[in-house]
């Protein structure tokens, strides 16, 4: 009778412990890596994003930086390459210049045209 009375609730907490291992090791969360398929959908999205920079697109960016640069003074180009060589984006790096009101008008008209698919995004409040 006494060895029931141990073995009894031993069993029992011995297959909840089991159990909770079990389900906390079954988790679909995409970071928990279980040997499967489920680790690599970060490298499945990496890939995809590489593959959106194609050289269409870079072709693209670079039209579409050498029609800014044509409305911009010498002095204004430079601190754009600085700026767009240190990492920054495009459309920020050109409306952080000292832009005058003709510029800004020409560059927004630039952008506008290259990438219709952004009308309603802002372009800079500088």
């Amino acid at each position: 009778m006494i060895k029931k009375q141990i073995i009894l609730p031993t069993l029992l907490f011995a297959s909840i412990l089991i159990g909770g291992m079990t389900g906390c090791s079954s988790s679909k969360s995409p970071d928990v890596s279980q040997g499967n398929d489920s680790g690599t959908k970060v490298a499945d999205t990496s890939t995809t994003n590489s593959a959106s920079n194609t050289p269409e697109r870079a072709q693209k960016r670079e039209e579409v930086r050498k029609q800014v640069e044509a409305v911009l003074t010498p002095d204004q180009v430079k601190e754009l390459s600085t700026k767009l060589q240190q990492g920054e984006k495009m459309r920020k790096a050109v409306f952080s210049l000292n832009l005058t009101a003709e510029q800004k008008t020409k560059i927004q008209d630039i952008f506008k045209t290259a990438y219709p698919h952004r009308k309603g995004q802002s372009q800079g409040n500088s």
